[in-house]
Parts: C-alpha cells; structure tokens; sequence
C-alpha cells in the first residue's frame, strides 16, 4: 500500500547505518519462527479468555472490576481469533498455495475486516485498562468514606458501553482509508504456476479519498492511531500506576502504625460463660489470625490492588512500545519504516499476543476466589470428589470449619448455650476450650 506519498517527515535518518544490520538480523532469526509462535499464542489465548469470560460473569464473581475485566477479555479474544485466521491463512496457505481462490475478493474484504476488528477490539482493551485503574483509584480514595462515590455494576455497565462506542466512532476515519485493488496473481506470488498466471489478485489499498485534500483522512486516522490509541492511555496508564503505588504505601503505613500501637494493649478478649458469646476483638478493623497475627481488610485490598496493577503493568508494558514506534514511524523518514519499523513488527505483534494471553495467569496466581470457581466450574465433580475424599489432602473447608467452630453461638434452646439441667452443651464446652488454647497460643 501506498504510505510515502502521504506521509510527513519531521526527522530524517541516514540511508545506511549498522543498527539497520543488526534490525535486519533480528528480522531474519525471529520471522521462520513467529508464523507457529503466533498461532500457538492465539490458540492458547482464546481458550485462555473463553475461561476468563465463563469464571468471570458467574454470578457471585459479578463486580464492577469484573465486569470491566470480562470486557477486556471478550475484546482479546476477537483480536487472537482474528490473528489466528489472518495468519494460518496468509503464512501457511495463500503464499504456499498460491491460487486464485485464496486471494479472492472475500479474502481482501477478510484483510480490511481483520484490520479494523483488530485496531477496534485492541484500543478498545487498552482503554479498558485504563478505566479498569480508574475504578480501582475511586474505590480506594472513597473507601471509609460514607459519601463518597460508589462504583456498581451499572456504572460498569456504562463504562465499558462508552468506551468501545468512543473508540469505534475515533476509528470511523480509517474506515474511509482502505479499498480493494485488483492486479494478476504473478504480482503477488513467486512460485505461481503458469496457468494463473494473469488470474486476478485482491488486495486492500490506500483509497482516494484517504488522499484526498492532502491526505487529509489519512493523515488524520495515523494521529488518531498513534496518539488516541497508543500514546495518550499509556500516559494515563503510567499516571495511574504511580497513584495506586502510593495508595499502596499510604495503607502499608497506615497498617504498621496499626499495628506498632496494637503491641501496646491487649486485645480485648472476652471469656464470659454466662451465655455471653465467646470473641477476640483488637482495635480497628483488624483480626488474629490462627497464627496470632494480625490480619484485615488491608491485606485483601492489597492482594486486589497488587493483581489489577500486574494487569495494568502488563499492558502498559506491551503498549508503550507500539505506541513509540507508530509515532516515529510518521515522523521520520521512509528509512525507518523499511529497515526498523518493519523488521520489528513481527515482535511488536508478538507483544500484543502476549499481553492477550497473560490475564489469565495474572488471575490464577493473584486470586484465590478465581482459581476456585475456576476449579468448580471446569474441574468435572467426579475428580473433586477423588481429591476431597483423600485422606492425605485436608479440604479447604477444614479450616474454616475450625474456626466458625471456635465461636460458637449459645444453645437456641434456651438463649444461654446450657443443656435443661443447667449444663453447658457438649458444642459449647468444646468451644471454650478451644478458645483457652487459642488464647494460650
């Protein structure tokens, strides 16, 4: 396609240098590989989003953050199974067997859709990401505070609606960019066999009005592309990072002063045995642990917080890259985008299959509630019976019995956990005792 007349250099590059070798030798050891690197990628991170979409919109992991990271999921999905037909397609078919039909008029139109569904679904997850810190920074900066806003589902809802339908309406002027040109099939295939020789061949062009007043379209949907959709969500996705690590160290504070002052009294513990419920109370929103240690709501925030940024640092680690290099590539002269751009899209490609597929490691590792509904929704019941009748490994369930069981509420017989003849039930006398050896632990 036809990009030099349309394109405005601010910066001009030299016409030999040794970066453009060492550029082309990487394009030489990596390109035989990323056919197969990429469709295993686009396979693994299509299941891999499936799952995330099934775990995610079950009904008690129904949250605003979830809701917004199943929108993510669904967008990388669209982008991987495109990927996985353009590339099947065009790297082990098209060139290979170079035949009419497979560079027909509904293939090019395949090419223009690939396209646009790819930039479309893509900066649509970028933004996501972005509105996904911005929920989690409002959610923080509003916690404790009774009038402060709070994000539900529908606000959700209504986040990821106007994204998608702002980054489709920013993307209408590279609707207007492509067209479909018609040239014989020994234009584009080298190993051809006579007898197609002047077959037709389409593929997708620059369309005139793109050039137009200028390049005037074109031009307009490279900004868009370039700072819409790459540079300005890594600038707020950086923004955002810095705030949440702040957040992050202000509770971490906020914790251990906590904590240095609860050293300094006891907890208050209370051992009536007159029918009084049995409790180990300390200061703030705290709890002992079995352990003795001291555990709270900080803890899970930051275990939430700690996962949404590794997500967040995975995008923004696989964007600012792309977005560096579709901005130089407009404006720097035409040796950047023959001996650097193009050498290395294949790697930025690779960067963008593989922030697609991370999600879902990020989730299994950071998030225990993921990985259990994970394991009830997809781990058929016959093998979770098999592992929960083993003696050799103790049920999740165990320790929480254990310690529901240590506290136990008195006897609804009489409201005062005694028997008729004025004894403590045997649940309750089991109770005290091990809540003395807690104590004592």
């Amino acid at each position: 396609m036809e990009f030099t007349e349309c394109k405005t250099t601010f910066i001009h590059l030299p016409d030999k240098s040794f970066l453009y070798d060492v550029f082309v030798s990487v394009y030489n050891f990596y390109h035989p590989i990323h056919a197969y690197l990429s469709i295993f990628l686009c396979v693994l991170g299509t299941i891999a989003n499936f799952c995330n979409i099934v775990v995610l919109t079950r009904r008690t992991m129904r949250t605003p953050v979830n809701m917004i990271l199943t929108a993510m999921a669904s967008c990388d999905t669209v982008v991987l199974f495109s990927n996985l037909i353009y590339t099947t397609h065009y790297s082990f078919v098209a060139f290979k067997f170079c035949h009419p039909k497979h560079w027909s008029y509904s293939w090019a139109l395949f090419l223009i859709a690939h396209a646009h569904l790819s930039l479309v679904a893509h900066s649509s997850s970028v933004w996501l990401s972005v509105m996904l810190a911005l929920v989690r920074y409002v959610t923080l900066r509003s916690r404790g505070n009774m009038g402060g806003m709070q994000v539900t589902l529908r606000h959700s809802y209504y986040a990821v609606a106007v994204t998608v339908s702002l980054v489709a309406v920013l993307n209408a002027p590279n609707f207007l960019n492509y067209k479909i040109n018609e040239q014989p099939l020994n234009e584009t295939c080298t190993d051809l066999d006579p007898m197609f020789w002047n077959s037709p061949a389409y593929l997708p062009g620059i369309a005139d009005i793109a050039k137009a007043n200028s390049c005037l379209v074109f031009r307009l949907s490279y900004w868009i592309s370039g700072m819409v959709f790459k540079v300005l969500p890594c600038a707020l996705l950086s923004l955002f990072v810095w705030l949440l690590l702040r957040i992050l160290r202000e509770v971490r504070e906020n914790r251990q002063r906590l904590l240095k002052n609860s050293q300094h009294r006891p907890p208050n513990q209370t051992t009536t045995r007159n029918g009084q419920r049995l409790s180990i109370s300390v200061a703030g929103n705290e709890k002992l642990g079995r352990n003795g240690s001291l555990r709270g709501r900080g803890e899970r925030v930051d275990r939430t917080t700690h996962m949404l940024l590794a997500i967040v640092a995975v995008m923004l680690v696989t964007e600012l890259p792309q977005g560096i290099m579709a901005v130089l590539s407009g404006m720097c002269s035409e040796e950047f985008r023959i001996y650097i751009y193009n050498n290395l899209g294949d790697i930025l490609d690779l960067f963008s299959l593989c922030g697609s597929c991370c999600s879902f490691i990020i989730y299994c590792s950071m998030s225990g509630q993921f990985r259990n509904e994970f394991h009830r929704v997809f781990v058929p019941a016959k093998v979770r019976c098999l592992r929960m009748s083993s003696p050799s490994i103790r049920r999740p369930s165990d320790a929480y019995s254990t310690t529901k069981m240590t506290f136990l509420k008195p006897n609804e017989k009489n409201g005062n956990g005694m028997n008729g003849n004025g004894t403590y039930s045997e649940d309750t006398r089991w109770s005290e005792s091990r809540y003395e050896e807690t104590v004592r632990k």
